[in-house]
């Protein structure tokens, strides 16, 4: 088949498309692609509605119960914001300081909550509760935050809370420093995650590379092999065209032929169509130039666009061209392919060498394979 080549590069181009498709993808995947799963936003909501639901229940036993609910509301408020999904995983400015900012106020109101003396009454809402309500959210906030990479709002929205934990501590009689104490478990944490979240970030880089390094492999293995096979269906296709030729040659002593000799040149120019011609020439439109030139006629075949053409405009160029062919009887027919952003697909001209005969020129439109006869 005459355009094997040309149709394995083309192939070859798609390929490396899809591939550097897939590419692309994976880049933006990895870690942040794992956590911006919409499965894992709903994870990390859930694991917020325990405390949403502690608060809620402690409202109507709440020293303050304004305050109780002013609270949950902020908390809620604050965990949606650092759920939502963006377009990417890293929060935005906005989304970050109104996130913060509401988590802070929730804090802030929750101590105001709680009554200000151990000694008095506890509301029985909020008895046997080893710590405040939003523990287990707040504990969760901090990761969403390094995983969100703001990290220094993590920070500054703990040292914030500390303030608020220590202020609540002087004015009950647990001291400032109980008060420090019962969130303290948070720089831990935050540390914490600091560390696996980069370490997590190191695996997933690290198999990304691995993956990149194994497509690379793959991909250079497929298009050595495509062109190894391109390369057999040529050595075939020209088995075909010369073997007889070439075996009557390499075995019979016989003197070779004024036909012979004729039979070498047709085989060989259309050896030649099938190479400078590789974008038009099919076994078609080969054949019926072959039996041109046995009417001594001259034909070139040229190719300038280097890709396969549309197969409906092929089929528009092999029927006008084997037509100016077959009618050719003297002069030279030329069939020209041209880029593929010229205006004019393939330019097909018959010169009959005679001063009483008219030129046929053909022009065939790139998009529409309209035929334009000049």
């Amino acid at each position: 088949m005459p355009n094997t080549l040309t149709e394995t590069k083309a192939d070859i181009g798609i390929r490396r498309r899809i591939l550097n498709e897939w590419h692309r993808r994976r880049d933006v995947g990895g870690f942040d692609a794992a956590f911006e799963h919409p499965w894992m936003y709903a994870a990390r909501l859930l694991v917020f509605v325990p405390s949403i639901a502690v608060g809620l229940m402690a409202v109507n036993g709440s020293y303050n119960t304004s305050a109780q609910l002013a609270a949950v509301v902020f908390f809620t408020l604050s965990v949606l914001l650092v759920v939502w999904p963006t377009s990417s995983l890293r929060m935005g400015d906005l989304q970050t300081v109104t996130s913060s900012f509401l988590m802070v106020l929730c804090v802030s109101l929750s101590f105001e909550a709680m009554p200000p003396s151990l000694g008095e009454a506890t509301p029985p809402a909020m008895e046997g509760l080893p710590s405040p309500w939003y523990t287990l959210g707040i504990h969760a906030y901090m990761v969403c935050l390094v995983v969100r990479r703001r990290t220094g709002w993590a920070w500054g929205t703990l040292c914030v809370a500390l303030l608020f934990a220590a202020s609540y501590g002087a004015r009950s009689d647990v001291g400032a420093l109980s008060g420090v104490l019962s969130m303290c478990s948070l720089i831990g944490l935050i540390l914490a995650a600091q560390i696996l979240v980069t370490e997590m970030r190191r695996l997933f880089t690290r198999r990304r590379e691995a993956w990149r390094m194994g497509l690379s492999a793959r991909t250079t293995d497929e298009e050595n092999q495509d062109l190894v096979n391109a390369s057999i269906r040529r050595i075939q296709e020209v088995r075909r065209m010369a073997g007889g030729l070439l075996e009557r040659i390499a075995h019979d002593n016989s003197p070779v032929t004024d036909y012979d000799i004729a039979q070498f040149r047709l085989t060989e120019a259309q050896l030649r169509d099938s190479i400078r011609g590789r974008a038009i020439a099919n076994p078609r439109l080969l054949e019926v130039a072959r039996n041109a030139r046995e009417r001594g006629v001259t034909v070139d075949i040229l190719d300038e666009r280097g890709t396969p053409l549309p197969h409906r405009i092929m089929e528009v160029v092999t029927d006008q061209a084997v037509a100016v062919l077959d009618a050719a009887q003297t002069g030279a027919v030329t069939i020209r392919a041209f880029s593929p952003d010229d205006a004019t697909a393939v330019f097909i001209v018959h010169d009959p060498g005679d001063e009483d005969s008219d030129a046929v020129a053909i022009e065939i439109e790139q998009e529409t394979g309209e035929i334009s006869v000049l």
